[in-house]
């Protein structure tokens, strides 16, 4: 019997928890709503195939510079083809946002990261984003081989 009440009070305890419950409700229910709201979103097969044409030019210029540029300059090597500064995510894997008008119809990142196994490779991923809802449209995957010297005659 002496366990069943609590003499210092039991109500701020049930408060918090009931809180954190409340708290955890509410965030699954956003996930859950965003997920469902992401999926449902669907494109014209015209959409589809003009994203795939900027993805597939894109990966043709982080291509062409990566012949020019050596593995050390990878970086100035994508922002000379317009995008930005990258910014340093998990596991090495660098995000670059392309600069873009306000007409533009898409929103396009390219990821980098290194090769697992060979120093001179990059994985590049392209990623097309629909600007009006922020959803993904196209994404397609390459390695590029970059120069090995810098100084190369």
């Amino acid at each position: 019997m002496k366990y069943l009440s609590n003499q210092r009070g039991g109500k701020p305890l049930i408060i918090t928890v009931i809180t954190l419950v409340i708290i955890f409700l509410i965030s699954a229910v956003a996930i859950v709503y965003f997920t469902i709201k992401d999926q449902n979103i669907e494109f014209s097969e015209e959409e589809i195939a003009e994203a795939t044409k900027v993805v597939e030019s894109e990966l043709d210029k982080a291509y062409a510079v990566a012949k020019e540029y050596p593995f050390e300059k990878r970086f100035e090597a994508i922002q000379s083809i317009g995008y930005r500064e990258p910014k340093e995510g998990e596991y090495a894997i660098f995000t670059f946002e392309k600069e873009y008008d306000e007409d533009d119809e898409y929103y396009v990142i390219l990821k980098m990261k290194p090769h697992a196994q060979f120093e001179n490779l990059s994985v590049v991923t392209v990623a097309i984003f629909d600007k009006k809802n922020g959803a993904l449209i196209v994404e397609k995957q390459n390695v590029l081989k970059w120069e090995k010297q810098e100084n190369q005659s």
